[in-house]
């Protein structure tokens, strides 16, 4: 196995520290962090993949391992760039935010407002309820998983399910949908007046030094992006099928490191990046017009961690993908995994690396 380290510890987690049992004999916490991480490239087959812990806005962990070189010639580390999936939906979400916080948008004006041409079906959709998966629009359909068409724009992508009824009157249940969000995305360019990817660079990636996140364009050159695979039962790798996420890049089409990925999450826990009352407004359940909660605010889903801590969450697929952000706000910490397969792995591998982040804080 192709196992590279990088260890961004502080001072008591480099020495040698007795450990409760748990920790499975074990010299130190970033031992224990360690043979997690490779616990679970074994048991996920990842040719590559990566984890971030951080904690008060500090990096107290990072680590990388896999069996293929990716970036070619040298392994996988926590600055490799992975398709993160629809967790890009947090960076539009926040860009909803930010805009909404300086009065450039109305989170509950009807999207036709800054989109006319989208065809206005049951009823209203505004863009809180795109942002909330309340809207009714569809989700990809079976064969658009996949794309193989460019696009130079937003707009165009729109003319994909443009068209198509609505699952159900726009508030009265929830339903996942990556266009919805598309649409989402093309009303925050229109109200800014600037083109998707600049909003995202300059609302996003500038304000949170965010060097190892971008758009996924063909073509780029990205030394640090990670090469996308599929593996089978047997945990053979395979080069993925080309594929074009231009026609989502504000639902699924962004790479980032796990570096960056908790730096983000670092965001909504830590003053600066926007207003409490925007992360409160993010963070907090939408209701369906029943009164039902939807377990969802703006982009983020909301929930609870075995133990009953308060989480916010989100994870990401896509073809050569996985993806998985989870943040602790009471305690500020934050986990990030990253694959350049799409492996299984889940919220409660998140929360084995944040408890052992909790029981080293004696040491901190």
């Amino acid at each position: 196995m192709n196992l590279v380290r990088s260890t961004l510890a502080l001072a008591a987690l480099a020495i040698s520290i007795a450990t409760p049992a748990r920790a499975q004999n074990v010299s130190s916490y970033t031992e224990w962090f360690s043979k997690t991480t490779d616990a679970l490239v074994a048991r996920t087959k990842a040719p590559a993949l990566s984890v971030a812990v951080m904690e008060n806005g500090r990096q107290i962990y990072s680590d990388a391992g896999g069996s293929v070189e990716t970036p070619p010639r040298r392994g996988p580390g926590p600055s490799t760039m992975y398709r993160i999936g629809s967790v890009s939906k947090l960076y539009t979400a926040s860009i909803a935010a930010r805009l909404a916080s300086r009065g450039i948008i109305n989170l509950d004006a009807n999207v036709r407002q800054y989109v006319p041409e989208y065809s206005e079906k049951n009823a209203p959709i505004t863009l809180r309820q795109l942002a909330g998966h309340l809207s009714g629009i569809r989700h990809y359909g079976a064969r658009e998983f996949i794309s193989t068409t460019a696009f130079d724009s937003l707009a165009p992508t729109i003319a994909i399910f443009a068209q198509d009824s609505l699952l159900f009157a726009p508030g009265t249940k929830y339903s996942y949908s990556s266009y919805g969000f598309n649409l989402l995305g093309l009303a925050l360019e229109r109200a800014a007046h600037k083109p998707f990817l600049r909003l995202l660079h300059d609302e996003v990636i500038e304000p949170l030094h965010l060097k190892l996140t971008a758009p996924d364009m063909p073509g780029a050159k990205l030394p640090e992006r990670a090469t996308t695979f599929d593996v089978n039962a047997e945990g053979v790798a395979t080069p993925t099928t080309p594929d074009n996420l231009s026609d989502r890049w504000p639902s699924g089409g962004l790479l980032a490191s796990v570096t960056d990925l908790a730096r983000f999450g670092t965001a909504f826990v830590r003053p600066g990046f926007l207003p409490d009352s925007m992360i409160t407004m993010m963070t907090t359940h939408q209701h369906l017009a029943s009164g039902a909660s939807s377990l969802v605010g703006l982009g983020w889903r909301i929930g609870v961690d075995s133990a009953g801590r308060t989480i916010w969450h989100h994870g990401g697929t896509s073809n050569g993908g996985r993806a998985l952000l989870v943040v602790w706000p009471e305690e500020k910490l934050v986990v990030a995994i990253a694959s350049d397969a799409l492996v299984p792995f889940d919220l409660p591998n998140a929360y084995a690396f944040a408890n052992i982040a909790r029981e080293g804080r004696k040491y901190r």
